[in-house]
């Protein structure tokens, strides 16, 4: 994704691109000494993602759903804040509107 400042990206031309694509999720910022990132989910999309070898935020900004972390699965909402550590299974489950999470993780 092309932007015309590298330190400034807008959530909606984000979502945009990533309509775009075949992919669910996007990096954004990975050079700055974190990597952050959108992720969207429609309903019936699986989130497909693996653990990862570091510690990870995610905050939710739209829509609604669960995360399963190791089996146990949680409801989320709009402005919620998760930690999962890292090497953790987990994954995102859509509910009835779309999720749309930004990420954030140590680089």
């Amino acid at each position: 994704m092309e932007t015309d400042d590298s330190n400034f990206i807008n959530l909606d031309k984000v979502i945009a691109y990533l309509d775009g694509t075949d992919s669910y999720f996007l990096n954004i910022f990975n050079n700055k000494g974190v990597d952050l990132g959108v992720l969207r989910l429609r309903k019936g999309e699986a989130d497909t993602q693996l653990p990862h070898a570091v510690n990870e935020v995610y905050f939710v900004v739209e829509g609604n759903g669960f995360i399963d972390i190791e089996g146990k699965v949680k409801p989320i909402k709009s402005a919620d804040f998760i930690f999962v550590s890292a090497n953790t299974q987990h994954r995102f489950i859509v509910d009835d509107l779309d999720l749309v999470v930004i990420y954030f993780f140590p680089s």
